[in-house]
């Protein structure tokens, strides 16, 4: 075996010892240093996904490029994984997706370069995979080194459902007037009972809390009910002074910002709104959700004029009224997206009406005992929906039809004859081909940017003619054995499917 010199961060090597693992718990996405041939490429990422065997993990490395040649997304189905980790796929023969070429790969067990051994191994927490690469491109195999850590990021609303212990009258995650910033905050702190938890949570919910959002008179000034997963600045007691009253995120201001990394294609929230006058033909009766995406950048929401604007990546709003019956409601916003820029930083407002200052009220009771009632909202389970579903799938120019569990091709398989594309519902959804000879099938994975925090993923399956085929099965594991046999020799590998033979540009040989 050629020796080649790897290096690598210190702090990324994964030693062998280590504790027993499953296949779930180590799926997600791990970001780290690629190193090919020993070159060193910094801020990359790959995902372990789901095997269809038990036990099995499927890895995906996408957009592979070597001297400056972009031979496409590596993805092996089912490597095997013992307890401990252990990865190991001898003469995985795949074809890349992003042009008409075939590699064979190998999943080394380990490597011993310069005194240093790497092993092929995972945890839940770190990553370090050897590949080894011969493809008729290249004039000899390489060797490819990927050493990461799980991906510490967020792609949710955080503490969504407002469970938990609130201080001061914030649960985890949200804040209201109680720790509102501002030249009028020594006149709105107290009004922690602005912002309450709540026993009454929506239908079907397994959470026991819910957040109570009230308006209240202050001083003969309608203040709606406000709360944010950043800070409230209260500098004005007129309503509607958009420079002086918002809520705003900032990246130096700790504990007042979320950060966030995904692009969703939604927001789902559940609401109980509740207005004081209860006429439903009343236009200014509804409540306000406001989220918006930003760069790392100070936000203000309202955001006025200039600057702020520019750090909008995409945004969520929606103006709802109550229901007849004055009960919970499920209200999906989708994101529309200003630029094609990474998100950082997450801002979310609710407030009980739509207008600074506005919504109903109504006094009573005698002068002596007079009492306002006003607005007031509900809110439970605020979620992002990142969408995964593939909506056109194509292999050739042909496009092809699902037919509830699976699509189908009605042809012998040949993982070589044509190329494949797709399209996906997600903004942010990613489409990666496994071609499994084993099982003579396609799958086809599709994962958004919520995979390595959620789990969530969606997969597909194209089947042939001999998909279903029984010969040669193994008895313990249940797997086909192949009618095929492949060779390569000086630079170039050929494939045979059943009795024909093709090349690696798909073309049939005699």
């Amino acid at each position: 075996m050629k020796k080649v010199i790897f290096t690598l961060l210190a702090g990324l090597m994964v030693s062998a010892q280590m504790f027993a693992v499953t296949a779930k718990e180590v799926c997600g996405e791990y970001d780290g240093n690629l190193n090919i041939a020993g070159v060193v490429y910094e801020n990359k990422a790959v995902y372990l996904l789901p095997g269809v065997t038990e036990g099995s993990i499927t890895f995906v490395l996408p957009d592979f490029k070597y001297n400056a040649g972009k031979l496409g997304n590596i993805v092996l189905p089912n490597i095997p994984m013992d307890a401990n980790g252990q990865l190991s796929l001898t003469d995985a023969t795949l074809y890349i997706d992003s042009i008409s070429e075939r590699a064979t790969i190998n999943v080394l067990n380990g490597l011993e370069d310069g005194g240093e051994v790497y092993n092929s191994i995972v945890t839940a927490k770190d990553i370090q995979v050897l590949l080894s690469i011969a493809a008729p491109s290249l004039p000899e195999p390489i060797f490819v080194l990927f050493a990461g850590v799980a991906a510490n990021k967020n792609y949710a609303i955080v503490n969504g459902g407002f469970e938990g212990e609130w201080t001061n009258n914030e649960p985890e995650g949200w804040h209201s007037f109680g720790s509102a910033t501002g030249m009028m905050k020594d006149f709105v702190i107290e009004n922690t009972y602005q912002f309450v938890s709540s026993s009454d949570v929506r239908p079907g919910s397994t959470g026991k809390q819910s957040a109570l959002l009230s308006s209240n008179m202050l001083f003969g000034v309608k203040a709606n009910g406000n709360c944010t997963n950043g800070q409230i600045n209260a500098g004005s007691m007129t309503a509607d002074d958009a420079a002086a009253n918002y809520n705003f995120s900032d990246p130096s201001n700790d504990g007042f910002n979320t950060p966030f990394h995904g692009r969703p294609d939604s927001v789902v929230f559940w609401a109980k709104y509740v207005p004081a006058d209860r006429d439903a033909a009343n236009e200014v009766n509804k409540a306000r959700l406001n989220v918006v995406l930003t760069t790392d950048a100070r936000y203000q929401d309202p955001e006025g004029e200039g600057e702020f604007a520019k750090a909008k990546v995409a945004a969520a709003t929606v103006d709802y009224a109550a229901t007849p019956d004055l009960g919970w409601q499920r209200i999906a916003v989708p994101f529309t997206y200003q630029t094609d820029g990474q998100p950082a930083y997450i801002l979310t407002t609710f407030s009980t009406n739509m207008l600074p200052g506005g919504g109903s009220s109504y006094s009573t009771g005698s002068s002596l005992s007079k009492v306002n009632v006003l607005d007031s909202v509900y809110l439970d389970d605020v979620e992002l929906v990142y969408n995964n579903r593939l909506t056109t799938l194509v292999r050739g120019t042909e496009s092809l039809s699902f037919n509830g569990s699976a699509y189908v091709v009605d042809e012998d398989y040949c993982d070589s004859c044509d190329l494949y594309s797709a399209e996906a519902d997600g903004v942010s959804a990613q489409v990666f081909f496994a071609f499994d000879a084993v099982r003579k099938c396609v799958f086809v994975y599709v994962i958004a940017d919520d995979f390595a925090q959620s789990g969530a993923y969606s997969l597909y399956r194209v089947t042939f003619k001999d998909s279903a085929s029984t010969e040669a099965v193994d008895e313990v594991s249940g797997v086909q054995t192949p009618k095929s046999e492949k060779v390569f020799r000086n630079g170039q590998l050929l494939l045979r499917c059943g009795d024909t033979w093709f090349d690696v540009t798909g073309k049939r040989l005699q």
